[in-house]
């Protein structure tokens, strides 16, 4: 974050290109870790048979051991990251495509 107190006076066509650069780079990154995130809650789903949602749902059963319960913490983990990775992810896909264009147009 840039703190209020600085001033930066880069023109549009620099600042769309700089933004763009940094996209470009960052976005496989992000994408591989999306795809780490996606996995593991796969491999939970599978491993249970079941969604985290439908889990959630129907709640832990009462004979669920530890095992169970510490995947529950850690399935709940992976999948909020899978949510807050494909968030982000769209968002700098959509950025690019925004910076490509102005680009283009300059």
């Amino acid at each position: 974050m840039i703190p209020p107190s600085v001033t930066i006076a880069i023109p549009a066509e620099e600042l769309a290109s700089i933004l763009h650069q940094g996209a470009l780079l960052r976005l496989p990154f992000l994408e591989g870790k999306l795809n780490q995130a996606a996995a593991r809650v796969r491999d939970f789903e599978m491993k249970y048979s079941t969604t985290l949602s439908s889990l959630k749902q129907q709640g832990l059963p009462a004979d669920a051991g530890y095992e169970l319960h510490e995947d529950f913490i850690e399935w709940e983990y992976w999948s909020d990251t899978r949510e807050t990775l494909e968030s982000t992810v769209a968002q700098v896909r959509q950025l690019l495509q925004s910076t490509e264009n102005k680009l283009r147009v300059s």
